[in-house]
């Protein structure tokens, strides 16, 4: 089996990654009925209480220091459209509010 490349990284080089930064999440994003990738770190309290405290200005500023705070490696159509990276952003943030949990009494 071919070893796929994502955003122009190979499996090893993406093992480090997650080494070196933790959890990364894959995004992908269809413009025009191609697929893009982006790869991401999850964000941290510290990155979404920013985000948040700038969103109250400026809601795209705060999808952008998103982006810049959590991209770790993105495909060059992703990397050169505003567009692209802010549906790249709105994918990670959902997956955010997508993980489920629950409580249960010990």
């Amino acid at each position: 089996m071919e070893n796929e490349l994502i955003c122009g990284l190979d499996t090893a080089q993406i093992e480090e990654l997650k080494e070196k930064h933790g959890a990364l999440v894959l995004i992908e994003v269809t413009a025009q009925g191609k697929l893009h990738k982006a790869i991401f770190r999850e964000p941290t309290f510290e990155m979404l209480r920013a985000s948040n405290k700038i969103s109250k200005i400026d809601e795209m500023k705060a999808l952008e220091s998103i982006y810049i705070n959590c991209k770790i490696a993105v495909d060059d159509d992703i990397a050169q459209r505003d567009v692209l990276k802010i549906k790249a952003v709105e994918a990670l943030m959902a997956r955010v509010q997508k993980t489920s949990s629950e409580a249960k009494n010990l």
